[in-house]
């Protein structure tokens, strides 16, 4: 004769389901802040882009004799000294946090031709990111 047969779920099997749960729940929640940091990264590097294509729209339609005014080589967001900020205008506006906009003449601002590359960078939660466009330019049509 058995004393006690029962079909429950015992107290250590309970708190087992507990423990997959919560650890898939974990999983789960750890997933979806990464995407969204992910989503966040992506759609921060759009607006990079957009405003690196709007930079270099302005540099192309510069003349060449201009580009040194208008574009002053290493100039951070082209204040020189205490000058006024020119490349906010261009772009419309920062919409990245500490964004920093910077053209480089390569190798210098007196070759011709010369390179001259556009560099957006910004931080993320204390990540720097940066991206980077370049283009030619000369005195010389052709």
């Amino acid at each position: 004769m058995k004393l006690h047969e029962t079909k429950a779920m015992t107290l250590a099997e309970t708190l087992g389901a507990m423990v997959v749960l919560v650890l898939g729940g974990l999983a789960i929640m750890s997933s979806y802040q990464s995407s969204l940091h992910l989503t966040e990264v992506a759609h921060q590097n759009a607006l990079a882009m957009d405003d690196l294509k709007d930079m270099m729209e302005r540099v192309q339609t510069t003349s060449f004799t201009q580009l040194n005014a208008n574009f002053p080589d290493g100039a951070i967001n082209g204040i020189i000294g205490f000058g006024p900020d020119q490349y906010s205008g261009i772009v419309g506006g920062y919409g990245l946090n500490t964004e920093q906009i910077v053209v480089r003449h390569v190798p210098s601002i007196v070759a011709d031709p010369r390179e001259l590359v556009i560099e957006v960078s910004w931080t993320n939660h204390g990540r720097l990111y940066r991206k980077s466009l370049a283009t030619f330019r000369s005195s010389r049509s052709g």
